[in-house]
């Protein structure tokens, strides 16, 4: 299925942390959470960008009659 070997590695991983926590999505996110707070220093430092505002719409002239 994956030929490389840290693809498996990952997915080996992945599947004995899913075991542990008996593939349960609310136990696997609150791991997660706690990982966060123990290592803020490996979690990556992305800021959103901002929403540029749409210019406001006014009436086309044909609309108005």
């Amino acid at each position: 299925m994956h030929s490389d070997p840290i693809l498996r590695e990952v997915h080996r991983m992945k599947d004995e942390s899913a075991r542990e926590m008996d593939y349960d999505i609310h136990k696997i996110f609150q791991r997660m959470r706690e990982n966060e707070k123990k290592h803020p220093e490996h979690m990556a430092g992305i800021k959103p960008l901002p929403v540029p505002q749409d210019k406001p719409r006014t009436a086309n002239k044909k609309a108005a009659k």
